[in-house]
């Protein structure tokens, strides 16, 4: 039913803004127009296969009744209308998730109105922030696939310790410094980004700025401006559940950056730069209850958003090289609940080969947060058997070892496991 809904839509959007255009006349509206539209989609499935040691029998579990493996799919369709008023290209983009994932996948979802010209692209809506969008990251692990809140890691407390699993921007998809909550909304925060055009420096060199402002991270279009539709994060701590902490992470004023350089070196020797950062004000608190019934919590404010990420690759003939590194500091974490530590950074390493249509690439990812550290070793190989149509397969090995942060004379407990993926990308 939603889907029909969403074709419907689609279609009446098509044909008012046809009919529309075909109102335009020289003599009434005297300036040149070209309506264009575009109509794209994404797609994917995949067969997931874990193993992870020291998990209980329960834990094993990769879907609800079926240990050892899983199918997973995502999917996601666009539509992007636009036109020209004499040298200046205005429109829309309207991005749909018809899936059951709740959260989307943020790098196609995004829906907002655009006006590019000679002096740079503005974007207004819910488009993915500036520093998540020119960033250079690489590495990840697959997480729906593994278990990070496991009874062993817990050590007999109602606490998951939490782990940096890939390099990301906290400003839009709330990767960075996620305390097991994912948001509320498939959409970015209400934003508006702003790029420069691509300055020609000499005739090798390409830099590019962008700017981003964001005024309130929980204000994700679900309700009313004035409702939250994102940031609370609680989790109960506490052996005998007898301390409770809810944690609002929401981010006011915030703004992210970014600039990039292109660098042609030769016929087939490209560089690429990027340095992207976050910074906005703590919106939220950590309010900590004494008991079950504690109606007049202790309130401590959360450290201000500070973050940055630098990267680069290099491309040589086939070949290609990458590295990055982030760090998110101490932001928006508290002494008072993140006792075994306040920092969280990581960094990647990758490379990758492209044969004709087959590309392999290998990479590495290393993370500490709240001293619980992640390493990840990962191969991926690709090929493209037809335009859009992209099978892989990829292996992953990874090793987490941390504790509860709320927790600080526990021990370091280990956890390590390997996840494989085979399925089918479709992009059109």
């Amino acid at each position: 039913m939603m889907i029909k809904k969403n074709s419907v839509f689609i279609i009446t959007l098509l044909t008012t803004n046809l009919a529309l255009a075909s109102n335009v006349t020289a003599d009434k509206f005297p300036v040149v127009t070209d309506l264009g539209v575009k109509l794209g989609a994404y797609a994917s499935f995949e067969s997931g296969f874990s193993s992870q040691n020291k998990l209980l029998h329960s834990e094993k579990k990769v879907s609800a009744n079926k240990t050892g493996f899983a199918f997973y799919n995502d999917a996601a369709m666009y539509v992007r209308i636009s036109n020209k008023l004499n040298d200046v290209e205005y429109g829309g983009k309207i991005i749909l998730v018809p899936t059951a994932k709740r959260k989307g996948a943020p790098t196609y979802n995004g829906s907002h109105i655009f006006i590019k010209s000679e002096c740079g692209l503005l974007e207004l809506g819910s488009p993915i922030p500036v520093a998540a969008n020119m960033m250079i990251s690489d590495g990840s692990i697959p997480t729906k696939y593994l278990e990070t809140s496991t009874a062993y890691l817990k050590q007999n407390t109602k606490l998951s310790p939490s782990f940096l699993t890939s390099g990301g921007c906290f400003v839009g998809d709330d990767l960075t410094a996620n305390l097991d909550s994912a948001p509320y909304s498939s959409e970015p925060p209400r934003t508006i980004n702003y790029y420069t055009p691509k300055f020609t420096i000499g005739d090798t060199s390409k830099v590019q700025i962008g700017i981003s402002y964001t005024p309130d991270t929980a204000n994700t279009g679900i309700g009313k401006p004035s409702e939250k539709s994102d940031g609370i994060k609680k989790k109960t701590v506490g052996v005998a559940g007898l301390d409770r902490f809810e944690m609002d992470r929401s981010v006011k004023d915030a703004i992210t950056a970014g600039i990039s350089l292109e660098q042609q070196f030769a016929e087939n020797v490209e560089l690429k730069l990027a340095l992207t950062g976050e910074y906005g004000k703590s919106a939220g608190n950590a309010k900590k209850f004494a008991t079950k019934l504690d109606k007049k919590p202790t309130k401590h404010k959360l450290a201000n958003l500070r973050s940055y990420n630098i990267g680069g690759e290099l491309k040589v003939n086939d070949f290609t090289y990458s590295a990055c590194y982030g760090s998110l500091g101490k932001s928006l974490t508290t002494p008072e609940f993140h006792k075994t530590g306040r920092k969280a950074s990581y960094y990647s390493l990758g490379t990758a080969y492209k044969y004709n249509a087959t590309t392999a690439k290998l990479s590495y990812f290393a993370s500490e947060q709240f001293k619980n550290k992640v390493s990840s070793v990962k191969l991926n190989v690709s090929h493209l058997l037809a335009r859009g149509l992209k099978p892989y397969v990829e292996v992953s090995s990874y090793t987490l070892k941390g504790k509860p942060e709320f927790y600080n004379d526990l021990p370091h407990k280990t956890t390590k496991g390997v996840v494989t993926l085979v399925g089918i990308k479709l992009t059109l």
